[in-house]
């Protein structure tokens, strides 16, 4: 486990701690997850020598050389690496119950995997059908997102195959854009590679040889013919089987043998890539318009290649996207299209004129499958996506198979009505999970290699690692009173399971049929109760699409809504110093080793702290080292309390005490949002600020700190910071003198009426003033001597007031004048007033509407202001003499500033 994974497991257990502080009795099991192929496919690689594997496992994870030949074997491979991962999880200080701790591959975990499928299977959530699948074409399984190298989930799409005819073979031509086949006025194929004659689908084919052995596992029947160089085929003609009309065969090293079939027709109309190639390799070529487009000539392709200049591939690429997706949303189709068409399918293309380009993709699609001139083929989208062996996934149809049926619409509206119930952290992830929910379809539920569990009523087939862990949250509620009262496997039948999950069925002949004993079942049944549903499931946001969708589905197709999950949090993944961790980097850095390097604390407060939920960490050591910093501050704080003498309780006092209980009020918002960027934000960067600042008003008043207050402070602040870094916080929570431990104390309760908007807004009055000052100063000649700072009179004030009430009516300006009357040489200031009131901020306005008078303020603040300016200051109001001495005039809460 490298330091990326552990986010998700510290996000929990920060939020874990935060509500047992809260008064919740709170459950953070774990559980490790052996089933699937993974195990396998690595336990090869070592069996087999792998030398970046073994390299990766001895320099990077530390493996001693004596383990290595050991992990060849699976079973041993998962144990170790379960026992190194539980290692880390301890060391990071995670709260974790072990005691309900399993693997799923444990048989009393199998016996509640079985009663699942078998729950699905009774509703027909569960059905024997053909359909495609991501394949491993060496070992034949289908493989999902945990199959793959780099956990990528293959995304299967639709290609529509259009066949050219020329002489006695086919051309299939592989289109996402088969509505813009009227268009093509060439095929193109790659002159280097090899292509294969194959018979396929009834017809004589010509398809590269990737294409060839995908073919074969999509139809039965792929047979072999020939073998020809794709240099051949130029100068050759092909038919559009529409249009009727003839196009040459051009070559071009672009064309990908490995995606579709290797031959690709041509429309440079509405593709960059085309228009440019076909510029270069046959500029006489006619280009044939099919969608029209606003804001662009009928030659949309020309417009984006002669106005961008494209350097190479990706930029054509690009374009291309572009094009495509603007003439998706908003191109119709060409009235002038049919006059394209051949004679006879002019009738049945009619309704194309005028179309949008998703209507007039369907009508063709349909079209030229119902004549017969075309099917579809399935591809891996997102290819090239590796099996864990090492072969790349294709797509096969897979017949007679067991799929979990997510396309089920009553299963689907059960999802969506749950997904709706829930929250979700972020919010913003609700979009992906609704359009995960959305297009997922049937999923292979089954594998004949790998660990895992048998399905219980087709034995050959292994639950598929997606499959059987979607549910598992509910076996944590029992697992450890399963091992307390020694209940075997076989006694956990389908009607044990049917009670202590759903209340289903007669306690007595439950005992009876099972053995156990009548109030053990009860016992499990409570517990159940007592948990569920669990409050929220965390994971990483890469999961959206698969496994995090699964287990709404799952839940939702099992349990009553009482029992629905209420919530999800998901989090981005971890860049390590601004890079994404990668082997051929080598910069994966194990969970353990940033424990060494960094302390587990620390760790702690960059994976969970640093970035919004959502977004990517990116840890660095600079980062490490600032929440060190503000760490140690804290700590040296807490050195120091003893030799705070003070009791006073003067504007310092009154300042720091309604901060810091308005930062206990938003941090506690901020935990139950779970916003752990603010939350630890405020707590510790912005509240290490402010007590900076209070120690230097204190000191521009010659005392020490109050001792009793910094007190309460520093031993809220530990509380606070607990759930980021336990160790940290109980080691300060003794250095205060305290017997308990922090982790059994109470959350912060903020003492709402210490919050003092008038302290807070004179503060920030001293703040402007300071920063205005300093401004002058710094392009002021000579050497200054004192700071003269006039302040508005109250009459002034009073027009401010009626101008902020004047916005808020709607009266604007001339409505303001009417109220204040200004006389002719007051008008001037009025104008200035009203539109300083329009630019002022809402906090400010507030404060302006109590009663308080502005020189009281500012001759409060003036020893704190002296000091931070270093020179002499002399606060007074303003009168109209000093306008006709220094030509300045202040406004309300922005004084006029004079240097002397």
């Amino acid at each position: 486990m490298h330091i990326g994974h552990g986010r998700s497991y510290v996000t929990a257990d920060v939020y874990s701690r935060f509500k047992r502080m809260a008064g919740y009795n709170v459950l953070f099991p774990m559980a490790f997850h052996f089933t699937g192929t993974p195990i396998i496919a690595m336990a090869d690689d070592v069996a087999k020598g792998d030398k970046e594997l073994i390299s990766i496992f001895k320099e990077i994870y530390e493996i001693p050389d004596s383990v290595i030949p050991k992990l060849s074997e699976p079973l041993f491979m998962a144990t170790y690496f379960k026992e190194d991962i539980k290692k880390a999880m301890k060391e990071l200080g995670l709260g974790i119950d072990w005691r309900r701790e399993f693997t799923t591959i444990d048989p009393e975990f199998s016996t509640f995997v079985l009663w699942q499928f078998q729950k699905l299977h009774d509703k027909g959530y569960i059905v024997r059908d053909t359909h495609p699948v991501g394949w491993c074409p060496v070992h034949n399984i289908p493989v999902g997102m945990h199959d793959t190298k780099g956990d990528m989930e293959p995304e299967i799409g639709e290609y529509v195959l259009i066949y050219f005819n020329s002489g006695d073979l086919v051309l299939p031509a592989a289109t996402l854009r088969p509505e813009t086949v009227f268009g093509v006025v060439a095929i193109w194929i790659n002159p280097n590679e090899k292509y294969k004659v194959i018979e396929a689908y009834g017809k004589k084919m010509l398809v590269s040889e990737r294409a060839a052995l995908k073919f074969s596992f999509q139809t039965d029947n792929v047979k072999e013919i020939d073998e020809i160089k794709g240099s051949e085929l130029k100068g050759r003609e092909a038919v559009n089987p529409v249009t009727g009309s003839k196009v040459p065969i051009l070559g071009a090293d672009f064309v990908d043998p490995m995606m579709g079939t290797g031959v690709v027709m041509s429309v440079p109309a509405h593709a960059p890539f085309d228009y440019f190639y076909v510029k270069k390799v046959k500029p006489d070529l006619k280009i044939i318009p099919v969608v029209k487009l606003d804001g662009y000539s009928e030659i949309p392709a020309s417009d984006l290649v002669e106005k961008n200049n494209p350097s190479g591939k990706e930029d054509l690429q690009k374009l291309t996207e572009q094009l495509y997706r603007q003439e998706y949303n908003k191109g119709k189709v060409r009235d002038d299209v049919l006059n394209l068409a051949k004679a006879e399918y002019v009738e049945s293309l009619k309704p194309i004129v005028g179309m949008s380009v998703p209507e007039a993709r369907k009508l063709v699609t349909d079209f030229i499958i119902s004549s017969g001139l075309g099917r579809k083929i399935y591809e891996i989208m997102n290819r090239p996506v590796y099996c864990r062996c090492g072969n790349e996934v294709v797509v096969k149809i897979l017949k007679d198979q067991w799929f979990l049926d997510y396309g089920n619409e009553e299963w689907k509206s059960l999802a969506r009505k749950l997904l709706y119930s829930m929250r979700v952290i972020p919010e913003e992830a609700r979009k992906e999970f609704e359009y995960a929910l959305g297009w997922l379809e049937k999923r292979a539920c089954a594998r004949t290699r790998g660990l895992g569990t048998p399905l219980p009523w087709d034995k050959k087939w292994i639950i598929e690692s997606l499959s059987d862990s979607t549910i598992y949250m509910a076996f944590y509620t029992v697992a450890h009173k399963i091992r307390e009262y020694k209940i075997l496997p076989s006694q956990m039948k389908t009607e044990f399971w049917d009670y202590v999950m759903l209340g289903i069925g007669d306690l007595d002949e439950i005992s009876s049929i099972t053995g156990i004993n009548k109030d053990v079942i009860e016992e499990l049944r409570k517990e159940f109760n007592y948990w569920y549903p669990l409050d929220f499931r965390h994971s990483g946001r890469d999961l959206v699409p698969n496994h995090l969708s699964f287990f709404i589905f799952n839940h939702a197709g099992i349990f009553p809504e009482e029992k629905w999950p209420r919530g999800v949090a998901v989090n981005g993944l971890l860049l390590y110093e601004g890079k994404k961790m990668s082997k051929s980097l080598r910069n994966i850095v194990p969970l353990r080793k940033s424990i060494r390097m960094y302390s587990a604390d620390l760790v702690r407060a960059v994976l969970s702290a640093t970035a919004d939920m959502g977004s990517d960490v990116n840890f660095s050591e600079s980062l490490v080292k600032s929440i060190g910093d503000s760490y140690r501050y804290f700590l040296q704080l807490a050195e120091q309390l003893s030799s705070f003498t003070s009791d006073q309780h003067g504007f310092p006092e009154r300042w720091i005490s309604s901060v810091f209980n308005s930062m206990e009020r938003d941090v506690t918002k901020y935990m139950e949002e779970m916003n752990f960027r603010d939350a630890f934000n405020e707590a510790v960067f912005v509240l290490n600020s402010q007590l900076q600042e209070y120690f230097e008003l204190v000191k521009s008043e010659g005392r020490s700190p109050n001792g009793e207050l910094m007190r309460h402070i520093v031993s809220d602040w530990v509380k606070i910071i607990a759930p980021f870094s336990p160790h940290f916080a109980e080691e300060m929570w003794h250095k205060l003198g305290n017997k308990s431990l922090v982790v059994t104390e109470p959350w912060v309760k903020p003492d709402l009426k210490l919050i003092d908007e008038v302290a807070e807004m004179e503060h920030e009055y001293l703040e402007r003033l300071v920063y205005d000052v300093k401004s002058i100063l710094s392009i002021y000649k000579g050497k200054p001597n004192k700071a003269t700072i006039l302040v508005s009179n109250e009459g002034q004030f009073r027009m401010l007031r009626e101008a902020i009430m004047s916005i808020e009516r709607g009266e604007g300006m001339k409505g303001f004048m009417g109220s204040v009357k200004p006389s002719k040489a007051e008008m001037k200031y009025a104008q200035k007033v009203f539109n300083y009131a329009m630019t002022m901020d809402e906090k400010l306005k507030k404060f302006i509407k109590l009663q308080f008078n502005e020189i009281d303020i500012a001759k409060e603040i003036s020893p704190y202001l002296k000091a931070k300016l270093g020179i002499e200051v002399e606060i007074r109001s303003y009168d109209k003499e000093d306008l006709e001495k220094f030509k300045k005039e202040p406004l309300p809460m922005k004084p006029a500033i004079i240097i002397d």
